[in-house]
């Protein structure tokens, strides 16, 4: 089954979370975090966004987010020990404290893109054309 999530992800760790996504969701993985953020919508890149379709399995890896009717926000943990493990089997070498880091440091909820990005006041980067 498959489930919608959105990530924002900080530029300091996008690179790991880039790697850990195509070696855990395979060729679903691939091309994550292309869309660059920031605070005002110029440079510096501080944040990246990837939002769609993931499965279940990916789901439950990871902490959401979850913005509730009445305002609140509430985050649930990840899962860093079971990550690791499926990272192993996919040839990725990373220990559970450096994983541990990237769940704490990512943003993933089941919020719309552009609900995210308001509630993460950030904006997508527009570049001349």
């Amino acid at each position: 089954m498959m489930t919608h999530r959105t990530f924002i992800v900080p530029a300091a760790v996008v690179d790991m979370a880039r790697t850990m996504c195509v070696g855990l969701a395979g060729e679903a993985g691939d091309n994550m975090f292309t869309t660059e953020l920031s605070a005002t919508g110029s440079d510096p890149v501080t944040h990246y966004i990837s939002s769609g379709v993931i499965s279940d399995e990916m789901a439950a890896l990871l902490p959401l987010t979850t913005v509730n009717p009445d305002g609140t926000v509430t985050t649930a943990p990840g899962d860093p020990a079971y990550a690791v493990e499926l990272a192993a089997q996919a040839g990725i070498t990373v220990t559970v404290e450096q994983v541990a880091g990237l769940l704490a440091a990512v943003d993933v909820s089941d919020q719309e893109g552009f609900a995210a990005l308001d509630r993460a006041g950030l904006k997508m980067v527009q570049r001349p054309i």
